[in-house]
Parts: C-alpha cells; structure tokens; sequence
C-alpha cells in the first residue's frame, strides 16, 4: 500500500515535497521516482548525500528494484517507497538527528536500516512474502517500529544506546524477531502475530529494559528472553496456541515475569530468575491441557503466583532465598503443583480446584507457612516442612470426597490447623519437634463425614492434639511420644 503522508516529523513534510516541490530553506533533496515495466529487468537508485538538513526519497513501483540511500550529517531523513518484485532497499545515516521511513508492499523483499548518532528512528512496513527487515542503532534516543503483514517475514533489531524501543507487529506465518539491546530504558515487544512457528528472542543487557509479546494465535511458536539488569520486565498477554515455548531467564534486581494468559495445549513455560525483588505473576497463567510450568527463584524478596485451569497441568516452583511466596491454583482434573521453599519467611499456598489434583508443599528454613485448600475429590496433598515456627493450614470450603492429605514438620514451633468436611477422606500428620500443635481456629481442628481417617503421631517436646471427628465410620489415631504431650479430642 502506497503511504502518501506518513507520520509528521520535526524535520518537514518530507513526502510532500513530491507533490509541492521543496519546503526547506537549505540542504540537499533527492527525489526519485522509478517504474520498470519489464519482468526481467529492475531499476538502480543510489542517494548519497553528507552534509546537514538533507532529505532522501526514492519510490519505486515494478520488478527486480535495488535502492540504497547514504546519509552523513546532521539532521537528515530518508523515505524509500516499494512496490513490486524482488525489491531491496538499504539506508545508512551516521551523525546526528537522523529519520527513515520504509514502505515495502511484494515479494522478497528486503529492507536494511542503519543509524548512528543522536535521536535515531526508523519505521519500516512490510507486506509481502519472504521479506526481510532488519534496523541497527546506535546512540541515545533511539527507536525503531517494524510492521510485518505475510509470509515467512524476518524482523531483527540491534540497539545499543539509552532509551530504545523496538517494536515488531506481525500478522501472518514463520515470523521471527531478533532483538539485542544494551544500554538504559530498552524496550523489545512484538505484537499481534498470528501463525504458526514464530520466533521472539530478545537479549537484554541494562537497565529498565522491558521485553514482551502481545497478542499470538497459532502453534509451535517461541519466546527465548534473557535479561540482565536492574527493573526487566518480561510480558505475555494473550497468548493462544498448542505446543509453544516461553522461556525467560532473568538476572538482575526487580525482574517480573507476566504471563496472563496463555492457552491452548502442551505448552512449555521456563522461568529462571536469578537477584532481588524478582516476582513471577500469573493469574490466569494457563487454560488448557497437559501444560508445563517450571518456576526457578535464587535471590531475595521473590513471589510467585500462578493459576491454571484445565486438565493435566504440571507446574512446578522452586524458590531458594529470602523473603519468597508462593501461591498457586489448580482447576480442572489431574493437574499437579509442587513448591519447593529454601530459605527465609517462605509462604507457599495451594488451591485445588477439581478432580484427581496433586499437590506437593517442601519448605526447609525459617518463618515458613503453608496454607492448602481444597474443593473437589480424589485431591492428594503433601506438606513436609523442615524448619523453625512452620505452620500448615488445612481447609475445604465445601465437603470433599477420598481426598489424602499427609503432614511431616520437622522442627520446632510447628502447628497444623485443619477444618475439613467429606467422606472417605485420610489426614496422616507426623511432628517431630518442639512445641508442635494439632489446632482449629477456635482451638480445635474440625473433620466432618463419614468413613474418614485421622493419624497424628507426635514425637517430641510441648505436642498438643485439640479437635474433633464427626460422622460415621470414621478412625482416629493420636500417637504422642514425648514430652508433655495432652491429647483432647472427640468424635460424634
């Protein structure tokens, strides 16, 4: 599509000087216009131009068309027009100021942008087939804004300087981004793709550098982000489609990693983080089936939220340091969750929200807490807590059925509340300790149904069992060795 009048720069109307001869005071102006009518010929343009306010426009409409524009000076724009066939346009600005603006509607077309210098932008607009779009800058106000509408097209952008921005839309199928920034307040995204095997791969290396994907529809599509620095950010918004890839490593202070959401089947989903404040927040992270998360945190002050919804989920979350939570959501049938805390003031909380769910909870360290619930049958869940002041929280909404829950705490002043309703469910507890307690709210746990069993095996200095099992059928067992120990519980 043919753009008469694009965005309205600082520098002057550059494209309508084609159409009402020259606007500005001084500096230089070449203007071409080139149509071929033959298949198997194709027309030249060469521009170079150095200097200051020089402006570039080269239009070409046919087959087998070659342009490249050179720009050195201050103050320079360059605009470059294909239509056609086998098209290539490259510019290249160096100094300061500097604007190129490409328009490329065809096939195999390719578009080269190089900028250097102080307050660089560059658009590009492609659609077509096979086409190639590819922006380097360097220096300080630096921006650049890809559009890519067809087939098997490639965007790769290269900053370095402070205040980048890289943008690639896409609509159509086998689009990739490259992007690699360095510098302060970098920003890397690509928008509305739609089609199968995409690409994003994005390497941050500063500060405050954001890097994301908005908006995708199709399968086997990839999401590779490292980033390292202070504040990153990494953004997935609607997402859908079966069989992608999101992987995310981030080194640094204050990362987060946003993912709402993503859906579809048998997506993978890898988060590393590594350094301060790092958060992963997923609130309505997948729907869908057979799904695979897997959640790294090394460092201090990191949380984790993530919910899916859907069968077959397996979402896995390791934290190893200071400061971190943990909560997770799943709903739907035969979904897994596992959390896995090492270190400081650790919270990790569990929803299960379905049929046949599975819910691992491993916390070894200091000020852990551990909150389950449960609404749905046939749920497993295991706690194990190793550490100092840990305390575990059992509740179900509403009654649930064959449900196991088992209970390990190691260490000192462990307590388990519980308020559980439903029938042929099976609560196994073991303290080893000090000071451990089996509680309620009010001071007594509560179980209620039928054909349900109660094991609590206390080992150690202070246990207190306080509670009561209502129903019929039901078992329960209290087992204390230790020291004062007092055990008051009743069934009815």
């Amino acid at each position: 599509m043919k753009l008469q009048f694009p965005r309205k720069h600082m520098l002057g109307l550059a494209i309508a000087l084609v159409v009402s001869g020259p606007a500005l005071a001084q500096g230089n102006e070449a203007i071409i216009n080139q149509t071929s009518a033959s298949a198997v010929e194709g027309n030249l343009a060469e521009v170079s131009q150095s200097g200051e306010i020089n402006l570039a426009v080269v239009d070409q409409n046919g087959a087998l068309n070659n342009a490249s524009v050179t720009q050195d000076g201050v103050w320079l724009e360059s605009y470059n027009f294909v239509s056609g066939n086998d098209n290539q346009t490259r510019i290249e600005q160096a100094a300061d100021w500097h604007i190129a603006y490409v328009d490329i509607s065809g096939d195999d077309n390719t578009a080269t942008v190089a900028q250097d210098g102080f307050y660089n932008t560059a658009e590009v607009m492609v659609a077509g087939n096979t086409n190639d779009a590819v922006v380097l800058q360097a220096g300080d106000v630096n921006e650049a804004m890809i559009s890519l509408n067809g087939n098997m097209n490639l965007a790769e952008i290269e900053q370095s300087g402070n205040g980048n921005w890289a943008n690639a839309g896409f609509t159509g199928n086998d689009n990739s981004l490259f992007s690699v920034q360095q510098g302060d307040n970098n920003e890397a995204g690509m928008f509305n793709l739609a089609g199968n095997r995409n690409s994003f791969e994005s390497e941050q290396f500063g500060n405050a550098n954001v890097g994301g994907v908005v908006g995708l529809n199709g399968d086997n599509n990839s999401f590779y982000v490292l980033q390292e620095g202070d504040a990153n950010v990494f953004i997935a918004f609607d997402v859908a489609g079966n069989d992608n890839l999101v992987d995310v490593m981030q080194r640094g202070n204050a990362n987060e990693f946003i993912l709402d959401p993503l859906s579809g089947d048998q997506n993978l989903v890898l988060v590393e983080q590594r350094g301060d404040a790092n958060s992963v927040t997923a609130p309505i992270g997948l729907t869908g089936n057979d799904n695979q998360v897997d959640v790294l945190q090394r460092g201090n002050g990191n949380s984790t939220v993530f919910a899916t919804a859907g069968d077959g989920h397996n979402v896995e979350v390791r934290q190893i340091g200071d400061n971190n939570t943990s909560e997770m959501v799943l709903a739907g049938a035969d979904n897994r969750g596992s959390i896995y805390s090492r270190g400081d003031n650790n919270l990790a909380a569990v929803g299960l929200f379905g049929l046949a769910n599975t819910a691992d909870v491993r916390q070894f360290g200091d000020d852990n807490f551990a909150l389950v619930d449960v609404q749905g049958d046939s749920n497993d869940l295991y706690v194990d807590q190793s550490g100092n002041a840990n305390e575990v929280l059992l509740t179900s909404e509403t009654a649930v059925d064959n449900t196991v829950v088992s209970i390990e705490q190691n260490g000192d002043i462990n307590l388990v509340d519980m308020l559980v309703a439903g029938n042929a469910n099976s609560i196994d507890i073991l303290q080893n300790g000090s000071g451990n307690w089996v509680a309620g709210d009010n001071g007594y746990f509560a179980v209620s149904g039928n054909n349900g069993m109660l094991a609590v095996t206390q080992q150690g200095n202070d246990n207190l069992v306080l509670g009561s099992q209502a129903g019929e059928g039901n078992m329960m067992s209290i087992t204390q060795v230790g020291d004062f120990n007092t055990a008051i519980v009743s069934q009815n």
